[in-house]
């Protein structure tokens, strides 16, 4: 997809942009929805109390048609589109659009005709940085027992597959991207293991999921399928999870660890154990780095024991900056250099700027041009 990004500004590090976002509102969607008992309903959220505010339902109470009470929340802020992924009333999954004033929805169009209920547990989540709308679900074809990862089309809800999220037993149903730095992350479980819920980074180019660690929830249905969400003004990740068997309640949770700090107090409006969440406001834009048109930026072998190179192509001669950033978001490295037009790479060590070794883990690289962002990829270290 091509995208008309904003006019370029120099960005600093991986979080510097922009003038910042102003009034992007936190949305929720879930089941056992409060005032109508409807089985899907959307709120606005109060990240600092976790106070919900009822918006609507799309369905009559006891109807379970348009069912999105753990599936997916997404937002376009170039369009000013809220997405929806569930199922209907003939239980196959589909892509909705939702209006976001009543909560009113419209199916756009089924995703995945092999298997159609594959969305009906899936995540969902808009790249700011690329324009694409990714999904997990559990496509339901062999390697069997495990999720993938897919790119939905926004005009007709069709998915394609990326690919599979992990080995037998990976199951990530809650998906979120971050909107300064493009990265996607996700909710679930590895190793067919139920009792611990975790977050993920989820490579966008291959569908595999990095384990970054456990929520730390004990209680019901954990972190499951609930789709996080990263305020686009200072980066800090929400999510919902389980407060006991049967209550909900909005987490923070650190994107370095997984661990999952509560929010206030326990189920205030209802809203089940499950639920997705967004930031909504084609403000966001503001938040986004600024970017020319994007180069590729290949990272081999990866994973890596070694020595890493990035390569990447240029259109005219400039000042290159290759930035390396772990989890957290910290820089371990940075190269600068003239470069001329063409194909080159850049090789990286492994190590940070005093020379010490960089953990085993996952970490993101970041091409700049004159200032400006024009390439993004991820390597996992092993050591």
């Amino acid at each position: 997809m091509s995208l008309a990004f904003r006019p370029a500004a120099i960005a600093l590090t991986l979080l510097a942009f922009a003038p910042p976002v102003s009034a992007a509102t936190l949305y929720a969607i879930g089941g056992n929805a409060g005032p109508s008992g409807g089985q899907t309903g959307l709120y606005t959220v109060n990240a600092s109390t976790a106070v919900m505010t009822w918006v609507g339902s799309p369905n009559i109470a006891g109807d379970y048609d348009n069912s999105l009470y753990n599936g997916g929340l997404a937002y376009d802020p170039y369009t000013d589109r809220l997405y929806g992924l569930g199922c209907d009333a003939t239980t196959k999954s589909a892509l909705f659009l939702i209006d976001r004033t009543n909560a009113s929805m419209v199916r756009i169009g089924y995703c995945y005709s092999p298997n159609v209920g594959a969305f009906c547990s899936g995540g969902l989540a808009f790249d700011v940085t690329t324009g694409r709308l990714f999904a997990l679900g559990d496509l339901g074809q062999p390697p069997y027992q495990r999720t993938s990862l897919v790119e939905l089309d926004p005009a007709t809800g069709i998915a394609t597959k990326i690919g599979d999220n992990g080995l037998a037993g990976t199951y990530l149903a809650g998906l979120g991207c971050d909107p300064q730095t493009g990265v996607l992350y996700a909710n679930g479980f590895k190793g067919f293991d139920q009792t611990q819920s975790g977050l993920f980074v989820v490579d966008k180019g291959s569908g595999m999921g990095t384990w970054v660690g456990g929520h730390g929830i004990t209680e019901g249905r954990q972190m499951h399928y609930a789709g996080p969400a990263v305020n686009p003004t200072n980066g800090v990740m929400y999510s919902m999870g389980s407060f006991t068997s049967s209550q909900n309640n909005l987490y923070m949770v650190n994107k370095a660890t997984g661990l999952a700090t509560s929010v206030g107090p326990a189920n205030p409006n209802g809203i089940g154990t499950d639920g997705a969440l967004v930031y909504v406001g084609t403000d966001i834009l503001d938040a986004v780095p600024a970017a020319a048109e994007a180069q590729p930026l290949r990272a081999w072998p990866n994973p890596a024991r070694g020595a890493v190179h990035f390569a990447f192509g240029l259109e005219r001669a400039g000042r290159v900056s290759l930035s390396v950033y772990d989890l957290a978001g910290r820089r371990v490295s940075v190269q600068t250099e003239e470069r001329a037009a063409g194909a080159h790479r850049i090789p990286w060590d492994g190590g940070g700027a005093r020379g010490e070794r960089a953990a085993a883990g996952l970490y993101f690289a970041v091409l700049r041009a004159d200032g400006v962002v024009i390439g993004r990829t991820s390597v996992i270290l092993t050591r």
